[in-house]
């Protein structure tokens, strides 16, 4: 499983108690791999925290692999988690294209795709990356987690697309 976590500035907006999306996102992650077995391989993949959202050449290329794809290591993961601060741009349809590598070559693999927008970056367009990449492998498959994001939204269709060209689960 690879985890991809928007970290772009809009996940510094806070809900109707005042914590910020990111704040609530890193929560998820954790119980994510907390509830995970052991053994599991794991891995994280964040985009949109290493560059402000006032370039957006750069900012679009700022996807980083920070946990690679092995066996969970919770402390590592944990630590890492903690660090990330959200800044820039959205770059989903890079981050997929950027997953391929990241992910073992066989074998059932899955992403969960956490995010509150959509991409602001594309091309490439993550939906059209999704299928050209993982529609036809039927062990692969995108969960989208469209983090508060309104019904309806085109955020929210992105984000369904992506998971259903996969054979994945839009929540």
């Amino acid at each position: 499983m690879l985890i991809i976590l928007d970290a772009s500035g809009s996940m510094n907006n806070v809900d109707e108690a005042g914590v910020p999306y990111i704040d609530k996102a890193k929560d998820a992650i954790l119980e994510l791999v907390d509830a995970l077995p052991d053994g599991m391989l794991v891995g994280l993949r964040v985009y949109g925290h290493r560059e402000p959202n006032t370039d957006p050449v750069r900012g679009c290329q700022d996807s980083e692999l920070i946990a690679p794809v092995a066996p969970i290591d919770r402390a590592g993961i944990r630590n890492a988690v903690e660090m990330i601060e959200a800044s820039g741009f959205t770059p989903i349809g890079l981050s997929l294209q950027e997953s391929v590598v990241d992910l073992p070559e066989t074998g059932p693999r899955s992403i969960v795709l956490i995010s509150d927008g959509e991409d602001t970056c594309a091309p490439p367009d993550p939906c059209q990356v999704a299928e050209e990449l993982f529609g036809d492998l039927l062990d692969v498959r995108i969960e989208s987690v469209g983090f508060l994001i309104d019904t309806g939204s085109a955020a929210e269709q992105q984000l369904r697309c992506i998971a259903d060209v996969t054979g994945g689960h839009y929540t």
